[in-house]
């Protein structure tokens, strides 16, 4: 058996067949596919038995529901395993058809205890994909076919995100080191993950996209963040542990330090609740910075100057502060902080004077942005109704008493874009002066 795929089944009954048509299609034929059903409650179960009553090659188990995630049944799948190598996937993304026959390929031409390759977000509300640098950093890949973290101390945790299912696992390397997913809500693949990075002794890669993650798609493992802000560090805190006991620790240190602090200002930037919000705040300014080794750091030690202004800014601020700049205040409601809608930086230079016209949820995103990042100075938020001084929110008309670059509208609909550009032009706005939102 060349390999065996593992695949967490919960909920996914709307997905699932597309997901196991890419496992079934695979031009590698020699594989088991190990579903483990996580105590669905839709008829995920049901598809499951469907596919297995076609192919032998099925493997259906199941199990209760322990409302930590999937890692106990992806642990449960890797105990059942009997592969050479070992793939996991989750229940509602897919594979490109010849994924394991070209890593497992690979995996033979190299004696690799890893293999990793790159991926697609896959937006399932318009099937458009786009390719992922961080899956597979192709700047940090080391020049060699075949590296371990040795080759790369400082950049081994930038090389690919803290995700299993990119990566193609020998079997007997696992089960030398024999360690599991960790039982927790969310991201409980990163310590399982990062560890085996750190203590693969041969590490391939296929600069190629073979996986396409879905995003978008109503999935319960991309959703309720904020009932468990701890998991944005508590892998990191283990893992820590692990590379002293390990004795790299001061090796990896660099890579690792800006591998957590990229990570927990990505989640914190997702949190929509502000109670969730206030605590991980707290925890990570009052604790957790300080046990992952962020605070203290050198502007130049942090790979990329947003992530160190986001910690500098958490350090220095209380929660409420950071929310009133990030526009979560009561009063307002909360803003959803994913970055629905990125900044058109292309078109505004460095240290720019910009107003934003609009409070919907792209102005909110687009303020929130620019005040954290410090990549400009919003000198005006504004909108045609609902003006709101207590966040900074002002009416319109302030325009003409505020000295500006350029005017960002932060609307989406045609109908208030053009209601805007009208406006604007109407007090004496140049066109050249106005960037509409989303544009580059």
């Amino acid at each position: 058996m060349k390999v065996s795929v593992i695949v967490a089944v919960y909920n996914s009954e709307k997905y699932l067949r597309e997901c196991l048509d890419s496992i079934i299609g695979q031009a590698l034929h020699d594989i088991e596919i190990i579903c483990v059903n996580d105590g669905s409650t839709d008829d995920s179960l049901s598809v499951l038995n469907e596919y297995a009553a076609k192919d032998s090659r099925i493997t259906i188990i199941s199990k209760e529901n322990e409302g930590l995630g999937g890692a106990s049944a992806r642990n449960l799948g890797l105990e059942m395993a009997r592969g050479e190598y070992i793939g996991i996937l989750d229940s509602d993304d897919f594979f490109e058809f010849d994924m394991l026959e070209k890593m497992v390929s690979r995996a033979e031409e190299t004696v690799a205890d890893i293999v990793v390759c790159g991926g697609f977000e896959y937006d399932s509300r318009n099937g458009h994909r786009t390719r992922v640098p961080s899956i597979l950093n192709e700047k940090v890949i080391p020049e060699e076919a075949v590296f371990s973290y040795k080759d790369c101390p400082k950049d081994i945790f930038q090389l690919s995100q803290g995700m299993a299912w990119n990566k193609l696992y020998r079997r007997e390397f696992l089960e030398k080191h024999d360690i599991r997913f960790q039982s927790i809500k969310y991201t409980d693949d990163a310590y399982f993950t990062f560890s085996y990075m750190v203590l693969a002794e041969k590490i391939a890669v296929i600069n190629e996209p073979f996986i396409y993650y879905r995003i978008m798609s109503g999935s319960s493992q991309s959703d309720g963040l904020a009932d468990y802000p701890e998991s944005a560090y508590l892998p990191y805190v283990k893992l820590k542990e692990s590379l002293i006991n390990w004795g790299i620790y001061e090796e990896v240190k660099q890579s690792f330090v800006n591998c957590v602090t990229s990570f927990m200002r990505y989640f914190y930037d997702r949190i929509d609740d502000f109670e969730a919000f206030e605590y991980l705040h707290n925890q990570c300014r009052n604790e957790i910075f300080q046990t992952l080794d962020i605070s203290g750091q050198s502007r130049n030690y942090f790979y990329d100057d947003r992530v160190y202004l986001w910690q500098k800014q958490v350090s220095e601020n209380t929660a409420g502060q950071i929310a009133f700049l990030a526009a979560r205040s009561y009063g307002y409601g909360n803003t959803t902080a994913s970055l629905r809608f990125e900044i058109p930086y292309r078109r505004i230079s460095l240290n720019s004077r910009i107003v934003i016209f609009g409070s919907g949820i792209m102005g909110r995103h687009y303020y929130s942005q620019l005040l954290l990042s410090a990549y400009c100075d919003v000198v005006l938020w504004c909108d045609v109704e609902n003006p709101n001084p207590k966040i900074n929110l002002f009416d319109k008309t302030e325009i003409k008493n505020v000295n500006f670059d350029f005017v960002l509208i932060a609307y989406a609909q045609q109908r208030l874009i053009k209601k805007s550009v009208y406006y604007l032009n109407s007090i004496g706005v140049p066109n050249e002066k106005i960037i509409l939102g989303g544009t580059e």
